[in-house]
């Protein structure tokens, strides 16, 4: 079989044997069908009716949210009242400001401009203390909660690796958290039930859900369910957790992917917005381990457009002698360390291959192996597995979880 893949900075072609390939796993086909959005802006205007000081939060720029289409038909009540936009960063990095007008439409950027906050994990100042949960988190969130009246949340509702799914609870944490209420809630990944798809059980998920129901705030949720072409799936409105919930039920349908049997290689491939970096890349080998044997080889190609992203994950690594260290004993609290245990956990079961736009010496340090091109990367991974090793293909690594149905 002759496929032409999105290579790290370009397209490739590569031969491969029709009998080496155990399937090409795509997302379950969906209907197109249009999703009526007046119901959700009507309802939306009733509820933004009721108050005058409006927090609308919204994901960053490593989410495909939608949010044109819900906030440019708000814009008239939103103009009228006290509006602010807070973009929820969590602890990423700024938005620019063409990802601004990215994620909320020319015309909400140009009619609410010097109302957008951009939220700044680091900054003390800008957080207030709300409680603890469960868990032993300390939840600071930012203070523009505390000034709002009422809460508008837009969210898309996607895969995540260790809290089970993006959107709803998440626009609290990490979207509007303080660092270490962050990272002491992402320490809790090591468990099994933190896991794509995965809320039953999932520590991750019960804590985030925890803090966000200690805000006493009245809030409208907007949960958006896309496919990997952008399309509108479903979308669910109202009650913060309810609507996520709802919109979970539909994203399951179209992200999990049964598969029969498990393969010797992996090899996944990342689209855009999840190639932006070498930190968002790790969300193709989360997912894709998933359909990888025990001794198995799993490929993440990835441009990594913007290089490196957040370090902290390979400060961790690359001061390990063995990534098995990570695993022993107490959780680390530097802040890199929650990404690095994944990886350790990751390499027990496998060996992990990448081709990405990031420097050989930087893979290397995170015990990974860099290859110029896929063609290499796969007669590497035959030439130590066999010629009769099998392969799956993942060309879109963002929107599938492999599912065994065995498992």
């Amino acid at each position: 079989m002759e496929l032409t893949l999105r290579s790290k900075d370009s397209w490739e072609t590569v031969d491969i044997p029709d009998e080496n390939i155990l399937g090409i796993l795509t997302p379950i086909p969906q209907k197109s069908v249009a999703v009526p959005l007046q119901p959700v802006i009507a309802a939306a205007t009733e509820f933004l009716m009721n108050y005058q000081r409006i927090l609308i939060l919204v994901n960053d720029y490593t989410r495909p949210t939608p949010n044109q289409p819900f906030l440019t038909p708000l814009l008239p009540i939103l103009r009228a009242r006290q509006t602010k936009i807070l973009i929820g960063l969590g602890t990423h990095r700024k938005a620019t400001e063409n990802e601004l007008k990215s994620i909320l439409g020319l015309d909400t950027f140009f009619a609410l401009s010097s109302a957008i906050i951009q939220h700044d994990a680091r900054d003390p100042a800008t957080l207030f203390f709300l409680g603890k949960t469960s868990f032993g988190t300390d939840v600071f969130l930012n203070r523009q909660i505390v000034w709002a009246d009422a809460i508008l949340t837009i969210n898309s509702i996607e895969p995540h690796y260790f809290a089970g799914y993006t959107g709803g609870r998440k626009c609290f944490i990490p979207g509007s958290a303080g660092y270490e209420t962050t990272i002491h809630n992402h320490n809790l990944l090591l468990h099994p039930a933190s896991a794509p798809l995965s809320l039953q059980d999932n520590p991750v998920h019960l804590d985030m859900t925890e803090a966000a129901k200690m805000v006493a705030k009245p809030i409208f949720s907007i949960q958006i369910v896309q496919d990997a072409n952008h399309r509108i799936l479903s979308v669910h409105y109202g009650d913060l957790f309810t609507s996520f919930e709802d919109a979970c039920i539909d994203a399951y349908k179209l992200f999990a992917l049964p598969i029969k049997e498990k393969a010797d290689i992996v090899l996944s491939i990342l689209q855009p917005p999840y190639d932006i970096n070498f930190y968002q890349s790790q969300r193709a080998l989360e997912f894709g381990i998933y359909a990888l044997k025990q001794g198995g080889i799993h490929i993440t190609v990835s441009r990594c457009y913007e290089g490196i992203g957040n370090d902290q994950f390979i400060q961790v690594l690359s001061s390990c002698n063995k990534p098995d260290y990570l695993l022993r004993g107490e959780k680390s609290d530097h802040p890199g360390w929650y990404k690095a245990a994944r990886i350790a956990r990751a390499l027990q079961k496998a060996r992990l291959y990448t081709v990405m736009g990031v420097e050989d010496q930087v893979i290397k340090s995170c015990f990974m192996t860099p290859f110029p091109s896929i063609k290499q990367a796969l007669a590497a991974a035959f030439n130590e597995l066999g010629n009769k090793a099998r392969l799956y293909i993942i060309p879109d690594a963002g929107v599938v979880v492999p599912i065994p149905i065995n498992s």
